[in-house]
């Protein structure tokens, strides 16, 4: 004879599986509808460079060439609209929005010498939007924090509504994407970047010049959202070297405060 306490587990587990299973993040649209106005409240309070600008048409051409590498296919299955913008602020940053806006701080591209590294923190950016990091880690809080009889409510009625005003006043606070999505763009925008043509060793120059000669300690990369710049540098050079292609030399910025250092000749090998 069966235990009935077993039969009774058996039943709730098999009734809480396909709840769990749900895909709880934010759709495509919310996502684009909640970037929309994230971005607008940003032109609103920030100092955003006009279109006539040579950082941000530079910076439209190369998120352009970055955006063609992704399959067509994919691209109309999520239609994300990416818009780049550049914001006067000393503060040395980037940063994706849902559903396609990309900021940038003349912080940053002060700092920068080359296509190449513009090109490789675009690819990076990118790729937060078209993996859907946002929507990803917003649909597992949504998991942890719902009380199982509103899963079971979900379940039954197999819809979920999102507060999109909410959501959008969370993302003026701040993103931070966990170490796993910030390793995954930094995989998939080496891709895109190389696909687009540019040097990944831009990527390295940028996380080297992020890190400033300093390594994080293990206490310190475990508590960190990002994984170490220098540990990023190290894993970027390690790929190129794996692949032993060849890329394109490194491209000047057309508003680079000083110019692209001279690279040591090759020996033959």
């Amino acid at each position: 004879m069966r235990n009935p306490s077993i039969a009774v587990a058996v039943s709730a587990l098999a009734l809480l599986t396909p709840a769990w299973a749900i895909d709880f993040r934010p759709s495509i649209k919310d996502q684009l509808k909640v970037g929309k106005d994230a971005a607008a409240e940003i032109r609103k309070k920030e100092k955003v460079l006009p279109d006539t600008d040579i950082r941000v048409r530079t910076m439209r051409k190369l998120g352009q060439q970055i955006i063609n590498q992704i399959p067509e296919a994919e691209r109309k299955q999520r239609p994300f609209e990416y818009t780049f913008d550049v914001i006067d602020s000393r503060e040395v940053n980037a940063f994706a929005l849902p559903g396609g806006p990309i900021f940038f701080y003349t912080g940053l591209l002060n700092k920068m010498k080359s296509l190449d590294e513009f090109a490789g923190v675009l690819g990076h950016e990118v790729t937060h939007i078209r993996n859907q990091h946002w929507a990803s880690q917003e649909g597992d809080r949504m998991k942890r924090q719902l009380p199982l009889a509103v899963l079971l409510t979900v379940l039954r009625a197999g819809d979920f509504a999102w507060d999109l005003a909410g959501l959008a006043d969370a993302v003026l606070v701040g993103i931070k994407y966990s170490q796993k999505h910030e390793s995954e763009a930094d995989r998939v925008g080496f891709d895109l970047m190389t696909a687009a043509g540019y040097n990944p060793k831009g990527m390295v120059d940028t996380f080297r010049m992020l890190a400033g000669g300093k390594k994080m300690s293990d206490f310190d990369r475990m508590l960190s959202t990002h994984p170490d710049p220098s540990r990023r540098a190290d894993a970027i050079e390690a790929r190129i070297k794996k692949d032993g292609k060849t890329y394109p030399p490194l491209r000047p910025l057309p508003f680079a405060p000083q110019p692209l250092p001279k690279e040591a000749p090759k020996k033959p090998s």
